[in-house]
């Protein structure tokens, strides 16, 4: 975005507020100019007298206005420049009472204008957008405070990224103004939907990288990324979206990723069921770095029951039955509408008894009500404490509830959603690699999980992309501008020890239209390259070192020292220590 463009939105946030000011303060002003002409012009008009009582010439207009300004504001330095006459004396009796009413009602608007939510709005707005356009690192724009957004403005915060929080209810505002961050964000009170407050917002700014559409209305979620699309085409757009037909309609007119929690779900379920280590791996991919790996979890296959038909259990019945898994659906809202095989809410026994709860092998509880989920799950358990139970949980208040009762896996939407924003922000080619996985056999997850396990000492390892270019990859671009050959093996060698290889492995390549998927070590590599790859803290170091430092890449090419700066002098310290 031009320089010219944000310091336009800059100024037009001051111009706001200042022609308000105008235009509530227009009368008042408009009469104090009006009472200081009229005093003036009269007072320079009437004649003086001397001390003998002869008249004297008016004073002039410059001496008049003096006279009346100090008249005006304060009324207590005298005759000057000689005593008044006694048409004079009049005349500045009536100057004295309307100055002095004029000035009372210019103080008194004033003071209402203070007053006022509107211009109280307006100061905040431009404060704020004065604050957002300083911003100088790449930040992002929250659209929703709600438990989707505060999760998602949370993990920002983890990551070291700055966030802008955009919410039209006060309530769920004040709430995240307690949440406690490394900077506290800019918050702004406004329907995004408008293009105008997402421009406020710093939509136009040269460093926002995304907006996050995570309001409660689908088709807000929609105009948002519509507008960011038209008036920021390279800021990224990330929805949330619950109806399908707004899916499709968000995914055509501008959403880079749009996540529909229910669908998403019921796909994991199902392929933790039939692919668990598959499951398994997806989900290590969109975890947060540094939590517990993900552990093995194989649903069972045979008869499963669906409490709840509404868009969750659409989706999941959908998905289940498409893996040719029996599902029995209870519900009493959708009874009429089909597709409903037990009339009832499945909390009460009968109803669960009906759809053969004794047989069943799974059971999802996924109404809209944490309580009534619970109270089914409850229920299930005591017919057949063997039945393997999914819950979904809609506030994370509930939490302890859920944590009480142990289920076998919770499906809580606000998390699924944040993973996924989240996990697409930090490694924007995790998206395409995500695809690419359902080609990948259950064995070759596996071993690729373990290895990301071993690599995370046990919790979410590191995954970034690498793009090769002079700014990030100066050692790999100098090198590979010379001609001369750098391979995955060369980027994936400790650069401490030439005969030891660091806790990394590449994913997966993207090199213009082309993909290639866990490339071999001798796989060659050319500029403009973008890498995604995955490792403990210490791979992540190893690689960029040999990325930018030419003594590191030329010693793990060609098992030579460099005699490079003082960081190539550490490493070397390193690798004697190491070695012996």
């Amino acid at each position: 975005m031009p320089a010219s463009s944000t310091r336009t939105r800059r100024q037009g946030a001051l111009t706001d507020v200042f022609f308000l000011i105008l235009r509530r303060m227009r009368f008042p002003l408009l009469l104090l100019v009006g009472i200081y002409a009229v005093c003036t012009i009269g007072l320079s008009l009437i004649p003086g007298v001397d001390a003998q009582g002869n008249p004297t010439e008016p004073m002039d207009m410059f001496t008049a206005f003096y006279v009346v300004s100090f008249t005006g504001t304060t009324i207590g330095l005298g005759e000057i420049p000689e005593a008044y006459s006694t048409a004079q004396r009049l005349w500045m009796l009536g100057t004295i009472y309307a100055t002095v009413i004029g000035w009372y009602y210019s103080l008194v608007s004033i003071l209402a204008l203070l007053q006022e939510n509107s211009f109280q709005n307006a100061v905040r707005q431009s404060r704020g957008v004065r604050k957002i356009y300083s911003i100088r690192e790449p930040f992002y724009i929250v659209v929703g405070a709600g438990e989707t957004g505060t999760l998602v403005c949370h993990g920002l915060d983890r990551l070291n990224l700055r966030f802008v929080v955009i919410e039209r209810d006060d309530e769920r505002l004040a709430r995240l103004r307690l949440e406690e961050f490394h900077q506290d964000p800019p918050l702004i009170a406004a329907d995004a939907s408008q293009p105008q407050v997402l421009a406020n917002a710093g939509l136009l700014a040269p460093h926002c990288r995304g907006v996050m559409a995570l309001t409660d209305d689908d088709e807000k979620n929609q105009a948002i990324a519509v507008t960011t699309r038209l008036l920021a085409p390279r800021v990224a757009v990330l929805a949330r979206i619950r109806n399908q037909e707004t899916e499709t309609h968000v995914g055509v007119f501008g959403g880079d990723l749009v996540v529909n929690p229910f669908e998403r779900f019921a796909r994991q379920l199902t392929a933790a069921i039939t692919t668990p280590e598959r499951y398994r791996l997806r989900e290590t991919l969109v975890g947060l770095k540094g939590e517990p790996m993900p552990e093995p979890r194989q649903p069972p296959r045979g008869k499963w029951i669906m409490c709840g038909f509404g868009r969750f259990g659409h989706a999941m019945v959908e998905e289940l039955r498409g893996s040719g898994i029996e599902v029995s659906v209870i519900d009493i809202a959708h009874y009429d509408e089909g597709g409903v095989d037990v009339r009832g809410s499945g909390i009460d026994s009968e109803s669960l008894l009906a759809a053969g709860v004794k047989e069943a092998d799974g059971l999802v509880a996924g109404n809209a009500s944490d309580t009534k989920n619970l109270a089914i799950a409850v229920t299930a358990r005591d017919l057949n404490p063997d039945i393997f139970i999914v819950t979904r949980q809609n506030q994370t208040a509930n939490a302890p509830l859920f944590d009480a009762f142990t289920d076998d896996l919770s499906m809580v939407p606000s998390h699924i959603v944040a993973q996924e924003f989240l996990a697409r922000i930090t490694t924007p080619l995790l998206g395409q690699y995500l695809k690419r996985i359902s080609q990948y056999s259950e064995k070759e997850c596996k071993l690729l999980c373990d290895r990301l396990a071993r690599y995370g000492r046990g919790r979410i390892p590191e995954l970034w992309d690498v793009v090769l270019r002079h700014h990030g990859a100066e050692a790999v671009c100098e090198v590979l501008a010379q001609g001369r050959t750098v391979t995955v093996e060369h980027l994936l060698t400790d650069p401490t020890s030439r005969g030891w290889r660091s806790e990394a492995v590449v994913l997966m390549i993207r090199r213009g239209a082309k993909t290639i998927d866990r490339p071999g070590p001798e796989f060659e590599l050319k500029t403009g390259d973008r890498l995604l790859v995955a490792g403990s803290v210490r791979g992540r170091i190893d690689v960029e070192v040999v990325l930018r430092n030419p003594n590191a890449l030329c010693y793990v090419q060609t098992g030579q020292e460099g005699t490079g700066g003082a960081l190539w002098r550490r490493i070397s310290q390193a690798r004697r220590r190491r070695n012996g």
